[in-house]
Protein backbone atom coordinates (compact mmCIF):
# COMPACT_ATOMS: atom_id res chain seq x y z
CA UNK A 1 0.00 0.00 0.00
CA UNK A 2 2.84 2.54 0.84
CA UNK A 3 4.55 1.40 -2.37
CA UNK A 4 1.39 2.42 -4.12
CA UNK A 5 0.78 5.92 -2.92
CA UNK A 6 4.61 6.77 -3.47
CA UNK A 7 3.96 5.94 -6.52
CA UNK A 8 0.99 8.26 -6.77
CA UNK A 9 2.58 11.05 -5.64
CA UNK A 10 5.42 10.65 -8.05
CA UNK A 11 3.16 10.97 -10.32
CA UNK A 12 1.24 13.90 -9.08
CA UNK A 13 4.56 15.89 -8.44
CA UNK A 14 5.45 15.13 -12.34
CA UNK A 15 2.52 16.00 -13.82
CA UNK A 16 2.40 19.48 -11.50
CA UNK A 17 6.23 19.74 -12.71
CA UNK A 18 4.99 19.27 -16.59
CA UNK A 19 1.90 21.71 -15.91
CA UNK A 20 3.95 24.73 -14.26
CA UNK A 21 6.40 24.31 -17.44
CA UNK A 22 3.79 24.68 -19.93
CA UNK A 23 1.90 27.35 -18.24
CA UNK A 24 5.70 29.36 -17.71
CA UNK A 25 6.43 28.82 -21.17
CA UNK A 26 2.90 30.24 -22.08
CA UNK A 27 3.78 33.73 -20.06
CA UNK A 28 7.47 34.08 -21.61
CA UNK A 29 5.74 33.62 -25.26
CA UNK A 30 2.92 36.30 -24.43
CA UNK A 31 5.57 38.71 -23.11
CA UNK A 32 8.09 38.41 -26.66
CA UNK A 33 4.72 38.84 -27.99
CA UNK A 34 3.96 41.84 -26.22
CA UNK A 35 7.62 43.43 -26.34
CA UNK A 36 7.89 42.66 -29.72
CA UNK A 37 4.53 44.67 -31.06
CA UNK A 38 5.63 47.64 -28.14
CA UNK A 39 9.04 47.75 -30.26
CA UNK A 40 6.78 47.37 -33.65
CA UNK A 41 4.53 50.27 -32.53
CA UNK A 42 6.95 52.88 -31.21
CA UNK A 43 9.35 52.97 -34.36
CA UNK A 44 6.79 53.79 -36.77
CA UNK A 45 6.95 57.02 -38.53
CA UNK A 46 4.50 59.71 -38.42
CA UNK A 47 3.10 59.57 -42.05
CA UNK A 48 2.46 63.31 -41.79
CA UNK A 49 6.61 64.14 -40.22
CA UNK A 50 8.12 64.89 -43.94
CA UNK A 51 12.17 63.55 -43.33
CA UNK A 52 14.92 65.69 -44.12
CA UNK A 53 16.04 64.92 -47.85
CA UNK A 54 19.69 67.51 -47.50
CA UNK A 55 21.00 70.38 -45.85
CA UNK A 56 21.33 73.36 -47.49
CA UNK A 57 24.56 75.60 -47.15
CA UNK A 58 24.38 78.14 -44.49
CA UNK A 59 26.74 81.07 -45.30
CA UNK A 60 29.83 81.66 -41.98
CA UNK A 61 28.60 84.63 -39.55
CA UNK A 62 31.16 86.76 -41.03
CA UNK A 63 29.09 86.55 -44.17
CA UNK A 64 25.80 87.25 -42.39
CA UNK A 65 24.19 91.17 -43.21
CA UNK A 66 24.26 93.13 -39.97
CA UNK A 67 21.66 95.96 -39.99
CA UNK A 68 21.90 98.28 -36.67
CA UNK A 69 22.74 95.05 -34.62
CA UNK A 70 25.80 93.92 -33.52
CA UNK A 71 26.44 89.77 -33.34
CA UNK A 72 29.10 88.77 -30.19
CA UNK A 73 29.80 85.02 -28.83
CA UNK A 74 29.34 84.70 -25.49
CA UNK A 75 29.72 81.66 -22.87
CA UNK A 76 26.25 80.74 -22.40
CA UNK A 77 25.91 77.58 -23.79
CA UNK A 78 23.72 74.64 -24.67
CA UNK A 79 24.96 71.04 -25.55
CA UNK A 80 28.90 72.61 -26.05
CA UNK A 81 27.64 75.53 -28.49
CA UNK A 82 27.93 78.94 -27.95
CA UNK A 83 25.39 81.36 -28.05
CA UNK A 84 25.33 84.10 -30.11
CA UNK A 85 24.47 87.38 -28.74
CA UNK A 86 22.48 89.73 -31.21
CA UNK A 87 21.64 93.61 -29.72
CA UNK A 88 20.07 96.01 -31.74
CA UNK A 89 22.92 99.10 -31.20
CA UNK A 90 21.62 101.72 -33.94
CA UNK A 91 18.55 102.95 -32.55
CA UNK A 92 18.57 105.65 -35.40
CA UNK A 93 18.78 102.94 -37.85
CA UNK A 94 14.98 102.46 -38.93
CA UNK A 95 15.45 98.98 -39.51
CA UNK A 96 17.43 96.25 -37.55
CA UNK A 97 17.44 92.83 -38.12
CA UNK A 98 20.54 89.77 -39.62
CA UNK A 99 20.25 88.97 -42.89
CA UNK A 100 21.29 85.47 -44.84
CA UNK A 101 20.95 86.97 -48.78
CA UNK A 102 20.58 84.75 -51.72
CA UNK A 103 19.80 80.96 -50.46
CA UNK A 104 19.57 79.03 -52.83
CA UNK A 105 17.33 76.28 -52.79
CA UNK A 106 17.33 72.98 -54.80
CA UNK A 107 13.71 72.69 -55.89
CA UNK A 108 11.43 75.13 -56.49
CA UNK A 109 7.86 74.64 -55.30
CA UNK A 110 9.53 71.62 -52.69
CA UNK A 111 9.51 71.57 -48.93
CA UNK A 112 11.57 73.30 -46.73
CA UNK A 113 12.59 73.52 -43.11
CA UNK A 114 14.18 76.36 -40.98
CA UNK A 115 15.06 76.04 -37.79
CA UNK A 116 16.78 78.27 -35.01
CA UNK A 117 17.31 77.68 -31.56
CA UNK A 118 17.27 80.71 -29.47
CA UNK A 119 16.48 82.10 -26.20
CA UNK A 120 15.78 85.33 -24.35
CA UNK A 121 18.14 87.53 -22.20
CA UNK A 122 15.70 90.08 -20.59
CA UNK A 123 11.80 90.28 -20.14
CA UNK A 124 9.53 90.04 -23.13
CA UNK A 125 12.47 89.79 -25.25
CA UNK A 126 10.80 88.30 -29.23
CA UNK A 127 12.60 86.82 -32.07
CA UNK A 128 11.38 88.08 -35.60
CA UNK A 129 11.70 85.61 -38.42
CA UNK A 130 11.17 86.62 -42.30
CA UNK A 131 11.09 84.03 -45.30
CA UNK A 132 11.69 87.21 -48.07
CA UNK A 133 11.64 86.20 -52.03
CA UNK A 134 11.75 89.44 -53.94
CA UNK A 135 9.75 92.04 -51.15
CA UNK A 136 7.30 92.49 -50.66
CA UNK A 137 6.78 88.88 -50.93
CA UNK A 138 7.33 87.10 -47.75
CA UNK A 139 6.23 85.43 -44.67
CA UNK A 140 6.65 86.58 -40.93
CA UNK A 141 6.81 84.71 -37.54
CA UNK A 142 7.22 86.55 -34.21
CA UNK A 143 8.27 84.04 -31.41
CA UNK A 144 8.32 85.62 -27.62
CA UNK A 145 11.05 84.06 -26.17
CA UNK A 146 10.21 83.97 -22.36
CA UNK A 147 6.58 82.04 -23.15
CA UNK A 148 8.44 80.16 -25.92
CA UNK A 149 5.39 80.49 -28.28
CA UNK A 150 4.15 82.45 -31.24
CA UNK A 151 3.15 85.30 -30.89
CA UNK A 152 1.42 85.43 -34.20
CA UNK A 153 2.26 85.50 -38.79
CA UNK A 154 2.16 87.78 -41.07
CA UNK A 155 2.22 86.59 -45.17
CA UNK A 156 2.31 88.29 -48.59
CA UNK A 157 1.88 86.63 -51.99
CA UNK A 158 1.60 82.70 -52.11
CA UNK A 159 5.55 82.11 -52.38
CA UNK A 160 4.83 79.94 -49.08
CA UNK A 161 2.30 78.00 -48.35
CA UNK A 162 1.32 75.08 -46.13
CA UNK A 163 3.15 76.37 -43.51
CA UNK A 164 3.55 74.82 -40.39
CA UNK A 165 5.50 76.17 -37.20
CA UNK A 166 7.20 73.95 -34.40
CA UNK A 167 8.06 75.27 -30.60
CA UNK A 168 9.97 72.57 -28.79
CA UNK A 169 11.58 73.92 -25.50
CA UNK A 170 14.84 72.75 -24.26
CA UNK A 171 17.25 72.47 -21.05
CA UNK A 172 18.29 75.92 -19.75
CA UNK A 173 15.33 78.37 -21.38
CA UNK A 174 16.49 77.93 -25.15
CA UNK A 175 14.14 76.68 -27.26
CA UNK A 176 13.82 75.19 -30.99
CA UNK A 177 11.11 77.38 -33.25
CA UNK A 178 11.03 75.23 -36.49
CA UNK A 179 8.80 76.17 -39.42
CA UNK A 180 8.36 73.70 -42.64
CA UNK A 181 6.89 75.34 -45.29
CA UNK A 182 6.11 74.66 -49.29
CA UNK A 183 8.46 77.54 -50.98
CA UNK A 184 7.75 78.44 -54.88
CA UNK A 185 10.85 80.27 -55.78
CA UNK A 186 14.28 79.73 -56.52
CA UNK A 187 15.83 81.48 -53.95
CA UNK A 188 14.87 83.30 -50.89
CA UNK A 189 16.30 85.77 -48.12
CA UNK A 190 16.39 84.81 -44.77
CA UNK A 191 15.66 87.74 -42.45
CA UNK A 192 15.48 87.57 -38.35
CA UNK A 193 16.43 89.47 -34.95
CA UNK A 194 15.38 91.04 -31.72
CA UNK A 195 12.33 92.90 -31.40
CA UNK A 196 9.21 94.22 -29.22
CA UNK A 197 6.47 94.09 -32.41
CA UNK A 198 3.39 92.97 -30.80
CA UNK A 199 0.60 90.62 -32.31
CA UNK A 200 -0.14 93.72 -34.92
CA UNK A 201 2.82 94.52 -35.61
CA UNK A 202 4.47 90.88 -37.48
CA UNK A 203 4.25 92.13 -40.81
CA UNK A 204 7.01 94.81 -39.55
CA UNK A 205 8.60 93.60 -37.08
CA UNK A 206 12.12 94.21 -37.89
CA UNK A 207 10.76 98.10 -37.14
CA UNK A 208 10.35 97.63 -33.73
CA UNK A 209 12.93 98.55 -30.60
CA UNK A 210 11.04 99.93 -28.33
CA UNK A 211 13.50 99.27 -25.16
CA UNK A 212 16.07 102.16 -24.10
CA UNK A 213 19.06 99.75 -24.18
CA UNK A 214 18.07 98.13 -26.90
CA UNK A 215 16.59 94.42 -27.27
CA UNK A 216 19.00 91.26 -27.59
CA UNK A 217 18.53 87.96 -27.63
CA UNK A 218 21.08 84.60 -27.95
CA UNK A 219 21.22 82.38 -30.60
CA UNK A 220 23.00 78.82 -31.30
CA UNK A 221 24.54 79.70 -34.72
CA UNK A 222 25.57 76.54 -35.38
CA UNK A 223 21.32 75.34 -35.03
CA UNK A 224 20.51 77.64 -38.11
CA UNK A 225 19.65 75.20 -40.67
CA UNK A 226 17.61 75.27 -43.85
CA UNK A 227 16.30 71.66 -45.04
CA UNK A 228 15.17 71.02 -48.00
CA UNK A 229 12.38 67.59 -47.11
CA UNK A 230 10.82 64.84 -49.08
CA UNK A 231 7.91 65.84 -50.81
Amino acid sequence: MLVKINFYNIQFLVANRVLTIILMSLVLSCNQVKSSSSRTDSNKVNPNQKLVKADLIIPAIGDWELRGISAKIVGDKHQDQAGLKLTIIDHDEPYSFVAINNIKIGYMGGNYRITIVAKNTVEATRLGLRVQEAYPNRFDAVYDLKNQSVIGTFKQSEFVQNEVIRVEPLEGMWCRYTLDAEIKSSYFRLIFGPTDASKKQVSIWEAYDNSKNGQDILILPESLKVQELEN
